[in-house]
């Protein structure tokens, strides 16, 4: 058998090296400094022959990185998707990590009584049965039950999150560099107002670029950012970094910390139609400082339900609790179930 090549040396490399019980030749990673993993040399993109083998293991953007790579001349590329098919025992592995939903202890993964309850809320049956097939997933950890992404995360064609909606003042709580904001721009012409909650001091110095950008675009809208991120109260955090993409988690024994505020304390007199989520597994505090915002507003809603495993049924039991009016979809818009994301549409609420 021919040995593989993976490309991308970080946490989810190191899964794929075991799951293929090494049979690796070498590493891909043009991002570092280090010259050897496992024993194996780590090589740059240029050093790396056109008909080499290589399992992308870079979970974000790994179709863009696949296209790249195709467009450099790289003949043998397996996607993402397809790697982690092809390798049984990844996700037993990736879950020796507590990586976000993904955890050993199968039982911290469901609750069969809360996620009946979360089913019957569900409006439509391709949710209700994604929801099934999650639960499969989890209670297997088996590759066959994989659940491959689709759709356009946070303005699926399939859900309404849209539709009922004129004048849009949009809530992006969790904003990173704007890319939400800049997808939602390119929906629609009915966006009054987006005012985006970032944290992260790097992340605002592009975000703040390229809401220059849309306002330039768009002089009618208002872009507002807020340096803070989203919680239950007004507060100063600490958290801490997993080392994986999307894994920063609250911990009080960490060094960092991050300003956070509640959407009800903070927004005043705004009236949000549209609030987005992704506050890597805050969102159920989040939630608890916003319940005056859904009651009065009942804005739709789009929460990651994948930082946490109970997110995917104490989110949706919760957002009921507060305010029962809504409508609710989930979909899976990446691989590993991350961006599993649940819609949430108002029956009650005025246009």
């Amino acid at each position: 058998m021919k040995k593989i090549v993976i490309y991308g040396a970080g946490a989810f490399g190191k899964s794929f090296y075991k799951a293929l019980n090494g049979n690796v030749a070498f590493f891909i990673d043009d991002y570092t400094q280090e010259k050897y993993l496992y024993k194996k040399t780590i090589k740059k993109i240029s050093q790396v022959d056109k008909d080499t083998p290589i399992y992308i293991s870079i979970l974000q953007h790994s179709k863009k990185i696949q296209e790249s790579l195709r467009a450099s001349g790289f003949t043998d590329i397996i996607g993402f998707t397809q790697a982690v098919k092809l390798m049984p025992s990844i996700l037993k592995i990736i879950s020796q990590n507590n990586y976000l939903w993904l955890v050993q202890d199968r039982d911290k993964m469901l609750n069969e009584e809360k996620l009946l309850a979360v089913k019957k809320l569900l409006k439509d049956e391709k949710s209700k049965s994604l929801l099934d097939q999650i639960i499969k997933l989890r209670s297997s950890l088996d590759i066959d039950n994989y659940i491959d992404p689709e759709g356009e995360e946070y303005f699926p064609s399939d859900v309404p999150i849209l539709k009922n909606l004129t004048d849009i003042n949009f809530i992006d709580c969790g904003a990173y560099i704007g890319d939400t904001i800049e997808a939602l721009m390119q929906k629609t012409n009915s966006v009054k107002s987006t005012l985006s909650f970032e944290p992260d001091k790097e992340n605002i110095h592009a975000l703040q670029n390229e809401l220059q950008k849309q306002k330039k675009e768009f002089p009618k809208t208002d872009f507002l950012l807020y340096p803070a991120g989203v919680y239950s109260k007004n507060s100063i955090l600490k958290f801490a970094n997993k080392g994986i993409a999307s894994s920063a988690n609250l911990d009080a024994n960490a060094v960092d910390e991050v300003s956070v505020v509640s959407l009800d304390s903070t927004i005043l007199y705004a009236s949000p139609n549209y609030i987005k989520m992704d506050i890597e597994g805050a969102e159920y505090e989040a939630l608890l400082g916003a319940k005056e915002t859904l009651q009065k507003h009942k804005p739709n809603l789009a929460i990651c339900l994948y930082h946490k495993p109970q997110d995917l049924w104490e989110l949706p039991l919760l957002i009921q609790e507060i305010e029962p009016s809504y409508d609710m979809y989930i979909r899976v818009h990446e691989d590993m179930c991350l961006s599993t994301v649940l819609y949430c549409i108002s029956r009650s609420r005025d246009v």
